[in-house]
């Protein structure tokens, strides 16, 4: 509340500067206040120029400092002009010392002009570069008529002294130019860049007013009044830099240029008619008057054509931006959209705001169960009710598959947690699809919450958001979470492996466990699973941990070729000195981005080949998500494979959505048993029940069958009964760095089980 009474104190000391110069100026004009008013405004106007530099601090700073500067030239050229009696004197003895000094501050002028330009926008907007031309030109046009020619034609006037006169109006366009590219320009029209329009508009008038009153055209005025333009020059420019919108003139993030404002057509409209004056500038007559007709008709023509045009291409352009800053889809805003806002938020003094992540935690087996087109329709249902409940000024946007945004502007953690609470109640509700069927689906929602005076952006709440999300997650999903210090150091610690996972493999970090499969009661070992294992320093980081990083940031495309590469090397060392391992494999653990990548099954080819190994030497796992998710692209990427003659297997098979009809469509040659219904083969009959199922529709189906994390022996004899003779577990051997292996599998198949294989490390992805 302090902050935001304390922007509002600011803005406001911008507005009563504007009015105490105001008031100064017409005293001015008027002369009641005699000759004080005009050196109160000029030195008031620097003094509150250094005010508002050293307040707000805009970036850059250096333009403002160089206005400032100018108000000293200008004010020592008006003291300089008064000395003299420089004023209308066009003959040789008038003295140019005053134009000495005004001159260069035009050249400085433009100079900070194009410095703050820069900052509003970086490229040229051609459309908006030739509208500025038009207007200088059409204004230089009428300049000339009625001011540089009238001037020359002046008898016997000192050149020089024409020339100094002549030279104000010329320069005057020049900033024109500059000054309409910054009108022109797009972003937000903020009061200080307005009150600097209005500046540099008063200096051009002044610079007319000026040249008509040394050729004589506006004998009679008051000198005060004639100066009251000049005077409003300081008076905006240090308005302006009171104000807070100072700070800064670029345009947010993604503004795209400016349309044809209406301002703008009747700008570039007038400035074509500058013909029409001068055709009148030498008398009126009935042949001007008919020409200065069809000037007109034929210039309101051109402008109509052109605002037509303008506003096709503005329909279209709004088109395009909005194709690209919203979800095709939903017509939900996309994440860049819903950062920008969230950003001018957390820019703004005294304002707060909450963001919350929502995931839709069935949305995975709706779209896999009943195709794409029913989940595509249910997120389409799930963005409307989201709107419903969080109308505008909250926005709704979504990130990508079955994630979603909310901004919610100006609230606290309770106000976050009540509208949370109806966005997962709403989102729990029945949704029935076209064809009549009704689905469930459920929202696992994480809130972040941030004020402007924390120096939060948008990036940092998504994320924080996101985490919180995984903890409903979690907790059972369905559930809500406000992000905490905890959850910070959870991210802090992902940041972390993923920046020192990057190089991890180049500095020798990464190194590969291999855990036997055996054909059991016999004790021999068919293949070896190869492990990920990562030792950062002293520590030693979880699978767990990085697996997960690694596949969200696309590392796991280097980290699985280099997994690969070492097994195969592994393997074909063994089958090449050890006489019981002639046949063994290596069965290697691929993820869905590996396959996606599209060049997988020539990396394999090339991994084989380098090692001189047949394609039977190598098992490579997936998961029933890969058969799940893009089927087009899996299933060619697995032809691919089974070509060389690679065998395919399904891990974990049981815990995802397992499915017959997946088992058919793909060419897998191995059904993995998970680990979670194993350990229940002595004690749980539905365990029991299903590893049989299991195993006899491997068995119809001519697939293989492996049993994972066996530890004990009534858990393999089980296993036998159901017609299960591979397994791999601890019964047999923990995973074993390389060193190890020989002589783990030279134990094994000597049909003992070493002590020491016994003992308990990270569990393998």
């Amino acid at each position: 509340m302090l902050q935001r009474l304390s922007a509002r104190f600011e803005a406001s000391a911008s507005w009563w500067a504007l009015g105490m110069f105001g008031a100064l100026i017409g005293l001015h004009a008027t002369g009641v206040a005699g000759p004080i008013a005009y050196p109160l405004v000029i030195l008031g106007g620097i003094c509150c120029g250094v005010v508002g530099l050293r307040r707000n601090r805009p970036d850059p700073a250096w333009p403002w400092w160089i206005l400032i500067g100018i108000a000293f030239l200008w004010a020592a050229a008006g003291i300089l002009r008064e000395a003299t009696d420089a004023t209308g004197d066009l003959t040789d003895g008038r003295s140019l010392l005053p134009d000495l000094f005004a001159l260069p501050g035009y050249l400085a002028f433009g100079v900070a002009l194009v410095g703050l330009l820069r900052t509003r926008t970086a490229t040229a907007d051609r459309d908006v570069v030739l509208d500025g031309v038009m207007l200088a030109v059409g204004a230089s046009l009428a300049v000339h008529e009625l001011l540089v020619a009238p001037t020359f034609d002046i008898q016997d006037g000192w050149i020089m002294a024409q020339l100094a006169v002549v030279v104000y109006p010329v320069a005057a366009m020049c900033l024109l130019l500059i000054a309409a590219r910054l009108a022109f320009s797009g972003g937000e029209r903020t009061p200080a860049f307005v009150l600097l329009l209005i500046g540099t508009s008063s200096l051009l008038v002044g610079d007319i007013v000026f040249a008509l009153g040394e050729v004589g055209h506006l004998a009679g005025a008051s000198e005060n009044l004639l100066e009251v333009p000049y005077l409003l020059v300081p008076a905006c420019i240090s308005s302006a830099l009171l104000h807070p919108s100072s700070a800064s003139f670029a345009p947010p993030d993604g503004e795209t240029p400016s349309d044809l404002s209406m301002a703008r057509r009747w700008v570039v409209g007038v400035s074509v008619l500058a013909p029409a004056v001068i055709l009148l500038s030498d008398g009126i007559t009935v042949d001007r008057l008919i020409a200065v007709a069809l000037c007109v008709t034929l210039a309101a023509t051109a402008v109509a054509r052109i605002v037509d045009l303008m506003r096709s291409q503005a329909e279209h352009q709004h088109q395009l931006t909005h194709r690209a800053t919203h979800d095709e889809l939903t017509g939900l805003p996309g994440r860049h959209l819903l950062s920008r806002r969230a950003d001018e938020l957390l820019r703004t003094p005294g304002r707060a705001a909450a963001m919350m992540f929502l995931d839709l935690d069935r949305f995975k087996l709706v779209n896999d169960s009943m195709g794409h087109a029913a989940g595509d329709e249910l997120l389409v249902q799930a963005a409307e009710r989201l709107r419903r409940v969080a109308p505008p000024p909250i926005m709704v946007g979504r990130v990508s598959g079955d994630e979603f945004l909310v901004l919610v502007p100006d609230t606290n953690t309770a106000g976050a947690l009540s509208l949370a609470e109806r966005l997962r109640q709403v989102m729990s509700e029945r949704f029935v699809l076209s064809d009549g069927v009704a689905v469930f689906a459920s929202a696992s929602i994480g809130i972040a919450i941030a004020r402007a005076d924390e120096g939060t952006d948008a990036t940092t709440m998504i994320r924080e958001a996101d985490a919180a999300m995984y903890r409903s997650k979690e907790t059972g999903r369905d559930a809500i979470t406000v992000f905490d210090a905890s959850m910070r150091e959870r991210i802090e610690r992902r940041v972390d492996i993923e920046r020192t996972l990057r190089g991890a493999i180049e500095r020798g970090e990464i190194g590969v466990a291999y855990q036997p499969v055996v054909a059991w009661p016999e004790g021999h070992v068919l293949g070896v699973e190869a492990l990920a294992r990562w030792t950062k320093g002293e520590e030693r980081v979880a699978p767990t941990e990085f697996i997960d990083v690694a596949e969200e940031s696309g590392l796991i495309v280097p980290l699985g070729a280099f997994i690969l590469d070492e097994a195969l090397r592994q393997v074909a060392w063994m089958r090449k000195n050890i006489p019981s391992a002639k046949d063994l494999y290596a069965s290697v653990n691929v993820s869905p981005r590996q396959l996606q990548a599209g060049d997988f099954a020539d990396v394999v080819a090339e991994t084989l080949h380098r090692h001189h190994l047949p394609g039977g030497a190598l098992f490579l796992e997936i998961t029933e998500s890969v058969m799940m998710g893009d089927t087009m692209a899996a299933s060619a990427a697995m032809t691919a494979l089974t070509s060389l003659d690679v065998r395919l297997s399904v891990d974990d098979f049981g815990t995802g959505f397992s499915s017959l009809s997946y088992l058919k469509r793909f060419p897998v040659d191995v059904v993995k048993i998970d680990r979670s219904f194993v350990s229940g083969l002595a004690h749980d009959e539905s365990d029991a029940s299903l590893v049989a199922a299991i195993v006899k529709m491997a068995t119809a189906l001519g697939l293989t069958t492996i049993a994972e994390g066996v530890e004990t022996h009534e858990q393999a004899r089980r296993l036998i009964e159901f017609g299960c003779t591979r397994m791999q577990g601890y019964l047999f051997s923990a995973p074993v760095p390389m060193d190890e292996l020989v002589d783990t599998v030279q134990a094994i198949d000597r049909r003992t089980v070493p002590s020491d294989r016994r003992r308990r490390c990270a569990p393998a992805r």
